[in-house]
């Protein structure tokens, strides 16, 4: 158990980190959600937004600044 409270210290001491896998993405960090949709997501995070386009979104996991979507992921951008 140790390895894994290494490795999460060392991510959430971070502002933000944006992990990606098969069909799911989760975002921490996060200050506002602009927009949530099925095919479109906007995060504002630090001073950049991240646009995310896909299909099938829906959220798996939502607290206050971290978010797991699940979905087909088509593009991602910063904007």
């Amino acid at each position: 158990m140790h390895i894994y409270k290494t490795i999460k210290n060392f991510l959430l001491d971070q502002n933000y980190f944006i992990d990606l896998w098969q069909d799911n993405i989760h975002i921490y960090g996060f200050t506002k959600i602009e927009v949530l949709q099925e095919t479109k997501a906007i995060f504002n995070i630090e001073d950049f937004k991240l646009e995310i386009i896909g299909t099938n979104f829906r959220v798996l996991k939502l607290t206050n600044k971290e978010i797991l979507l699940q979905g087909s992921i088509l593009e991602m951008r910063k904007i």
